[in-house]
């Protein structure tokens, strides 16, 4: 068996259930409640059960309006596919790094870059390298340990310090955005075995202060560590993971880079989520709008990610929630009215 957790918001809002791998109940299921939220319906509360994967396959759903299924794809295939959309569990997003400052600077968004070079002007920020054992503790407890808390609360996930020291310090590198000569965020990132591809692992600001973030300190980090890969001719920069919907705003915004969107180069690869729709509500048809997604596709040379966008009559695709990315094919339209008149 395995624990479903049901999420209740106020009357008549849509009921999300998600159950498998354990790792979406923190992110997935916190990212369709925070966006059943933004609609007007926040969480009031949560139950939890035991089901058992067989009664899934028998298409015995927990009682919900949408159900969320987060597993690997074996398993996957032995469950309906019927009024249902299958999606990475997650992805990476990976920027291709030119040979040269001046095209690394004209991929970047006009907007972004603007933003960047003004707040650059005003904290003279730099890039510093320092990898010893003193700069991680202060990396950990100053800067990524807090910043955690301050976003996440008591739902933050994230890896131990011992983890940071022994498994990714060594295969990596720490780097600290400075700001008139004091460290003010950094970047703890480690190396593909090949050294080709450089990952960005834990982040923070000092003391997890959102003035370092009103004050675009955060956003430095990302366009500092591109220049510097530029630099030292590292071909790419791996902003890690995300989920696969588009309404995440670290999706919009670490597009701005023209990174490609990629399976994760470890065992997430295998992983998917799929969603069902048991009930067609308004409330089901008003968050599925709101939340377009990476949905797996029939392409010509085998399964692709591709931008699909719900919409219906009354409710007009969100493409201004854009997916423009280096690789992904124009995006699909899903009309409700047929989706959801496929039977359940």
């Amino acid at each position: 068996s395995v624990r479903a957790t049901v999420s209740h918001g106020p009357p008549g809002a849509p009921v999300i259930a998600y159950v498998g791998l354990p790792q979406g109940e923190a992110n997935i299921l916190q990212l369709l409640e925070h966006q059943r939220a933004l609609l007007g319906a926040p969480v009031t509360h949560r139950q939890t059960a035991r089901v058992g994967w067989r009664h899934l396959a028998e298409g015995r759903w927990p009682p919900a309006d949408l159900v969320v299924v987060g597993a690997d794809a074996a398993r996957m295939d032995r469950l309906p596919d019927t009024t249902a959309l299958t999606a990475p569990f997650r992805v990476h997003l990976v920027v291709d790094v030119p040979p040269s400052q001046e095209e690394l600077q004209r991929q970047i968004s006009r907007r972004e870059r603007w933003e960047f070079n003004r707040n650059q002007r005003r904290h003279d920020w730099e890039l510093q390298e320092d990898p010893s054992p003193e700069a991680l503790d202060f990396f950990y407890r100053r800067m990524h340990r807090p910043t955690m808390r301050r976003r996440h609360g008591d739902r933050s996930r994230t890896e131990s310090l011992s983890v940071a020291r022994h498994a990714i310090l060594p295969r990596g590198t720490l780097l600290f955005v400075t700001s008139g000569g004091r460290r003010v965020a950094g970047v703890l990132c480690h190396w593909s075995p090949d050294r080709r591809t450089l990952t960005t692992r834990l982040l923070g600001v000092l003391d997890g202060d959102e003035q370092h973030y009103a004050d675009g300190a955060f956003k430095a980090v990302y366009h500092l560590l591109l220049r510097w890969a530029c630099a030292r001719r590292v071909p790419h920069v791996d902003f890690f993971g995300t989920e696969a919907f588009l309404s995440k705003g670290i999706f919009q915004w670490k597009r701005k880079f023209a990174p490609r969107v990629q399976v994760p180069p470890n065992h997430f690869s295998r992983k998917r989520i799929r969603l069902y729709v048991r009930n067609d509500t308004p409330g089901v048809r008003d968050l599925l709008v709101a939340n377009p997604l990476l949905s797996w596709t029939a392409g010509p040379d085998g399964p692709r990610m591709t931008p699909t966008y719900f919409t219906d009559a009354r409710r007009p695709p969100r493409l201004d929630v854009s997916a423009r990315c280096p690789g992904l094919p124009e995006p699909r339209l899903l009309d409700l009215d047929a989706f959801l008149g496929g039977g359940r």
